[in-house]
């Protein structure tokens, strides 16, 4: 790189800016080139960080499925997910955190009881992760199971 811009300022062989103009396409390509390594090691990322958040069981039932059904299964987990971000700003505001998770019963209870006299309330900070990890699951298992009656019933892999 030093080797480039001390070309570039003497001028190359004395064509004036010419060698500014050689060292500045030589430093775009790499960079460019770095671009696009970085942005496919992310993509690849974002698949293999959610095939490892998912349960051993669900890895494995999708690392079997042929590359349209994985692609279906991982456009419908990523749709419907949910996020801790969004649970604990459900707790803190509305203590609607059960419902935001599809749990209608247990947000009756929860309220009815005030939030277990404010103690299930607290105590629902720290198992906030676990609670969107096991709607999460759910989430997966329900995608395959739509994806898998699809196929049986030769529909397409999308629902």
């Amino acid at each position: 790189m030093e080797a480039l811009l001390v070309f570039a300022q003497s001028g190359g062989d004395g064509g004036g800016g010419l060698g500014l103009i050689i060292a500045l396409v030589v430093v775009g390509a790499i960079g460019f080139a770095a671009y696009r390594v970085f942005q496919s090691s992310k993509e690849e990322t974002s698949e293999s960080r959610t095939i490892k958040s998912l349960p051993p069981s669900i890895q494995h039932v999708v690392s079997q499925m042929d590359q349209e059904s994985q692609n279906a299964f991982f456009n419908e987990y990523e749709r419907k997910k949910k996020k801790k971000s969004i649970g604990w700003l459900a707790w803190l505001f509305l203590a609607w955190h059960y419902l935001y998770v599809g749990k209608v019963g247990m947000q009756f209870a929860f309220w009815f009881t005030g939030g277990g006299f404010m103690i299930w309330w607290l105590a629902d900070l720290f198992r906030m992760p676990s609670i969107i990890r096991s709607a999460n699951e759910q989430i997966a298992r329900n995608a395959i199971q739509t994806l898998g009656t699809a196929s049986a019933f030769g529909g397409s892999a999308r629902p």
